[in-house]
């Protein structure tokens, strides 16, 4: 076999004609090896910040130089001082590293005095009306840049967004998130009917017969457990007349200001429409459950300090 002519070799014995490294072939010592040696330009300083031997460093960097066909680093009265091409590899270097070391630390804190963060939650049009305000209050308090994203909570599968990280957290009376999911309770609701003040029919209360003679008005995309009411209800013999169908749950209060339907709702959101238009908030005539709004979140954000923030904050909210 031929050796490489001695044009072909430099001063410390390496082939210099250049060929590509396969990225794999690299070792993380030898990384560090590389940025040590252009940051001291001694050898044994270097060996020393990457953790090697002075030994080691060497056959290191010897293998180096082999596989890259450049002698990367040369003595100089000033030290080792990088070729070209060593000055090249060693930013490269450098900046791989900076941002492997940022990845490892991580987000080991969150600040919410200087966080951009924003939380996409997935939240009913009730969540929205109970929660928002309080949460957005909040924010303006303790983290005013961070940003909120509601999503309606979808018909059908709500876990994939959340493990893909799509979804911070979702909050509702969800039963379907268990396997990969943590679970809080956030509150107990429960449900009272919704009249206006001048109703003529309720102006003795909400009785039984008044109930069952009312004409009732309901959303069919509230994102609630309305399935419950009727459940419950025929419980007690009670059937509700529906006269009334509306796509969106934010409608409903409107509708019923000034006539003389009646809507069953969540206590809280009731309290809410009857705080801000002349509508009357009374208990049903029936007894029905209560059901527990959740709050939800995947295993892998569990740890995640702004996730964790976040779900601290609405748990302060609303206890």
């Amino acid at each position: 076999m031929v050796g490489p002519s001695n044009s072909d070799v430099d001063a410390v014995g390496v082939n210099t004609k250049m060929h590509s490294v396969q990225v794999e072939k690299l070792e993380l010592t030898q990384l560090r090896l590389l940025e040590a040696i252009a940051q001291t330009g001694r050898l044994a300083t270097a060996a020393e910040e990457a953790g090697l031997s002075q030994s080691a460093a060497s056959h290191s960097l010897a293998r180096l130089r082999r596989e890259t066909g450049d002698a990367l680093f040369v003595r100089t009265a000033r030290g080792m001082q990088p070729t070209p091409y060593g000055h090249q590899l060693c930013v490269a270097v450098h900046d791989a590293l900076t941002l492997l070391r940022a990845a490892l630390a991580g987000e080991r804190e969150f600040e919410p005095a200087h966080s951009e963060r924003t939380f996409t939650i997935y939240m009913s049009e009730a969540g929205q009306l109970v929660i928002l305000p309080r949460l957005i209050a909040l924010l303006r308090e303790q983290a005013p840049k961070t940003r909120v994203h509601v999503r309606r909570i979808p018909d059908g599968d709500r876990g994939d967004a959340l493990a893909s990280g799509e979804v911070d957290l979702a909050i509702g009376h969800i039963t379907t998130m268990t396997t990969g999911f943590h679970q809080r309770r956030l509150f107990s609701e429960r449900y009272v009917c919704l009249t206006s003040s001048d109703c003529a029919l309720f102006q003795q209360g909400v009785t039984v017969d008044a109930y069952r003679q009312a004409s009732h008005a309901i959303a069919d995309s509230s994102g609630m457990a309305h399935w419950m009411i009727d459940q419950q209800l025929k419980q007690h013999d009670v059937v509700r007349r529906i006269g009334l169908v509306v796509p969106e749950f934010l409608a409903l209060p409107f509708v019923v200001l000034g006539s003389d339907l009646v809507a069953t709702l969540p206590s809280r959101v009731a309290e809410r429409f009857a705080s801000v238009l002349d509508l009357r908030v009374a208990e049903l005539p029936v007894a029905l459950g209560s059901y527990d709004v959740l709050l939800f979140w995947h295993e892998r954000v569990h740890a995640d300090p702004a996730n964790r923030w976040m779900r601290q904050a609405l748990a302060t909210l609303l206890r």
